[in-house]
């Protein structure tokens, strides 16, 4: 992605090339609805994308949400 192309993947239902490019299938929700969870809970998110290369998405929590390891189900 672009710079430009990616300000645009933030947005809900935006998507990135036309659909004859498009190798996978989605309505493009995944980033808009992870930004304000991730903002919700203090945190931060980057993108690094080089086109033709492929895109990077990190997330950062503060550690005062980690949940200690008794209250995380594990089946």
């Amino acid at each position: 992605m672009t710079a430009d192309e990616a300000v645009m993947a933030m947005q809900p239902f935006r998507q990135i090339g036309s659909s004859l490019s498009r190798r996978y299938q989605g309505t493009e929700l995944g980033l808009p609805l992870t930004n304000p969870l991730v903002d919700l809970h203090g945190g931060a998110m980057d993108i690094k994308s080089t086109p033709g290369e492929g895109t990077t998405v990190t997330v950062w929590l503060p550690k005062r949400r980690k949940l200690p390891v008794e209250c995380v189900a594990v089946e």
